[in-house]
């Protein structure tokens, strides 16, 4: 949905976009930052002849800035560590238990941290990771697309700037294992298939009224909303985008990605 015209004396094209409020989504959104694009930006002041070509990773930065602004507060300031691997202390294991019932009882768990107090409810009763209505700048999208393209290239060429990357990717290894460059640009991707596609008009229809939920008349609380079957399945559509685009190429992944929401 255009919201403006990108033209001299006009407000700049503005869309809207639907944001997850999922822990999962939410360390790749802030990771394309502090692995990515912060450390780009202060090599661009430190030495700017190390970096790719045809790259402004200061106007990329500033560009996520605005971005994370546009976000409810509760997703920017609170940055979301990674989902551990599913290991407990060994003083509270349970050796009865299967790994395949462990995984899945903390998948759970991990699951209801994640839609606890949101208030959106599947006709079922089951409660919902929470879903945000944004309003963004085309452009932003736009140069952060730019400067992803751009290093796709350097890498897949093994171009000038490359060696910088993989420099990077060295410095800011992940806390259950080492990066890749690959690995850092994956993080920007995951944030602009996110946001970039416009949403089905038809599904953004349908869940426009969730999103800005009522209050309770007697109680300083948000009142629960419970999704009708039509609303449940544009909900369903939403949850099933994001899970292909965290998990390309990997159904089951994806599926699972998919029954958290």
């Amino acid at each position: 949905m255009t919201l403006g015209e990108d033209t001299p004396g006009a407000v700049a094209v503005r869309c809207e976009r639907l944001v997850p409020g999922d822990p999962a989504w939410l360390w790749d959104f802030h990771r394309a930052r502090s692995m990515l694009l912060a450390p780009l930006a202060a090599a661009a002041e430190r030495d700017p002849a190390q970096l790719p070509d045809g790259i402004d990773p200061v106007a990329a930065l500033a560009a996520w800035e605005v971005l994370c602004t546009a976000l409810p507060e509760a997703l920017r300031t609170h940055v979301p560590e990674p989902v551990g691997d599913f290991s407990e202390p060994a003083e509270r294991a349970d050796t009865t238990e299967s790994v395949v019932d462990r995984v899945y009882r903390q998948s759970v768990a991990e699951r209801d941290r994640a839609a606890r107090g949101s208030g959106l409810r599947g006709p079922d009763g089951r409660e919902h990771i929470p879903v945000h209505l944004v309003e963004l700048a085309v452009r932003d999208l736009d140069t952060l697309a730019a400067l992803l393209d751009r290093l796709t290239q350097v890498l897949a060429g093994r171009l000038h700037g490359a060696a910088l990357l993989d420099r990077i990717a060295e410095r800011h290894p992940y806390p259950l294992g080492p990066s890749t460059a690959s690995s850092l640009c994956g993080h920007l991707r995951i944030l602009l298939d996110t946001l970039r596609p416009e949403p089905a008009p038809e599904d953004l229809a349908l869940l426009r009224p969730l999103l800005v939920p009522p209050v309770r008349a007697d109680a300083d609380e948000r009142a629960p909303r419970v999704l009708t079957d039509e609303q449940e399945a544009a909900y369903r559509r939403f949850a099933r985008r994001v899970a292909d685009v965290v998990c390309p190429g990997d159904l089951r992944e994806s599926v699972a990605f998919a029954w958290r929401y």
